[in-house]
């Protein structure tokens, strides 16, 4: 299956988390291992009147890109659990399209190190760093 192919399938097989975050994947290269995932935040996504988002919708935004990474890379055969994720929060992100850029650090045989960016207006707001465990599916 070649990149385009790994694309479109992941396009077409979003989790209900994804769809709430309006996320789309917008490219994919399997060499460097990289994918770039677009999201829609909502008002509803933040915590004070100055619409600043919570953190905890950035952070799913930044998981759901590295765990989309995963899956591609793997032809939807593993599902991505996270056993840790680490964020640092660099500025306020507000209602409106985000991007997130996430990289594959290492992949091993069970275990993965992905990282993430989150941008918003072409800004860094977040990044992050995760440990996935890889969960073969059965067939």
């Amino acid at each position: 299956m070649n990149d385009l192919e790994r694309l479109v399938l992941i396009q077409s097989k979003k989790a209900p988390c994804i769809k709430m975050l309006s996320g789309r994947p917008l490219k994919f290269s399997s060499q460097p291992p990289q994918i770039e995932m677009e999201f829609e935040a909502r008002r509803e996504f933040t915590h004070s009147d100055t619409e600043i988002l919570q953190g905890g919708f950035v952070t799913g935004m930044l998981d759901a890109a590295m765990a989309n990474l995963v899956m591609a890379l793997s032809e939807m055969q593993n599902i991505p659990i996270s056993l840790d994720i680490n964020v640092s929060f660099l500025a306020t992100a507000h209602p409106g399209k985000l991007l997130c850029v996430a990289k594959a650090i290492k992949i091993g045989k069970s275990i993965c190190f992905m990282s993430g960016e989150l941008f918003q207006d072409e800004k860094l707001v977040a990044n992050a760093t995760s440990t996935i465990k890889l969960i073969r599916l059965k067939t």
